[in-house]
Protein backbone atom coordinates (compact mmCIF):
# COMPACT_ATOMS: atom_id res chain seq x y z
CA UNK A 1 0.00 0.00 0.00
CA UNK A 2 1.66 3.53 -1.15
CA UNK A 3 -0.34 6.41 0.23
CA UNK A 4 0.25 10.17 1.06
CA UNK A 5 -0.91 12.22 3.60
CA UNK A 6 -2.36 14.97 1.98
CA UNK A 7 -3.92 17.19 4.96
CA UNK A 8 -3.68 16.48 8.91
CA UNK A 9 -4.81 18.47 11.68
CA UNK A 10 -4.04 17.66 15.50
CA UNK A 11 -6.27 18.56 18.53
CA UNK A 12 -4.13 18.76 21.44
CA UNK A 13 -7.34 19.35 23.46
CA UNK A 14 -9.30 15.92 22.31
CA UNK A 15 -5.37 14.39 21.79
CA UNK A 16 -6.96 13.29 18.01
CA UNK A 17 -4.98 13.42 14.91
CA UNK A 18 -7.64 14.08 12.17
CA UNK A 19 -6.11 13.08 8.22
CA UNK A 20 -6.91 12.58 4.92
CA UNK A 21 -4.76 10.00 3.09
CA UNK A 22 -4.77 9.48 -0.58
CA UNK A 23 -2.85 6.15 -2.51
CA UNK A 24 -2.91 3.18 -4.55
CA UNK A 25 -3.66 -0.79 -2.68
CA UNK A 26 -3.93 -3.67 -5.00
CA UNK A 27 -4.38 -1.47 -8.14
CA UNK A 28 -7.21 0.62 -6.75
CA UNK A 29 -7.41 4.36 -5.91
CA UNK A 30 -8.47 5.20 -2.63
CA UNK A 31 -9.23 8.97 -0.32
CA UNK A 32 -9.48 7.60 3.53
CA UNK A 33 -10.64 10.62 5.78
CA UNK A 34 -10.40 9.52 9.07
CA UNK A 35 -9.10 10.45 12.85
CA UNK A 36 -6.82 8.79 15.82
CA UNK A 37 -6.22 8.92 18.79
CA UNK A 38 -2.21 10.02 19.59
CA UNK A 39 -0.78 9.93 22.90
CA UNK A 40 1.29 12.70 21.87
CA UNK A 41 1.37 15.28 19.59
CA UNK A 42 2.82 13.99 16.06
CA UNK A 43 5.31 16.42 15.83
CA UNK A 44 7.12 15.14 12.52
CA UNK A 45 5.60 14.14 8.83
CA UNK A 46 6.70 10.91 9.96
CA UNK A 47 4.70 10.79 12.54
CA UNK A 48 1.65 11.86 11.46
CA UNK A 49 2.82 9.32 8.50
CA UNK A 50 3.05 6.35 11.11
CA UNK A 51 -0.25 7.37 12.53
CA UNK A 52 -1.99 7.34 9.37
CA UNK A 53 -0.26 3.90 8.52
CA UNK A 54 -1.70 2.17 12.08
CA UNK A 55 -5.39 3.80 10.94
CA UNK A 56 -5.48 2.57 7.47
CA UNK A 57 -4.04 -0.83 8.54
CA UNK A 58 -6.86 -1.36 10.28
CA UNK A 59 -9.38 -0.07 8.11
CA UNK A 60 -8.21 -2.20 5.25
CA UNK A 61 -7.64 -5.06 7.41
CA UNK A 62 -11.52 -5.36 8.12
CA UNK A 63 -13.97 -7.59 5.91
CA UNK A 64 -15.91 -5.92 3.81
CA UNK A 65 -19.36 -5.74 3.40
CA UNK A 66 -19.05 -7.93 0.52
CA UNK A 67 -16.64 -10.58 2.38
CA UNK A 68 -14.29 -9.69 0.39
Amino acid sequence: MQFQVTHARYSAEHRRLHFTASGCRNGVNFTVVSDVHCLRDPATPENVHLAALLKLTELFSRPSASGR
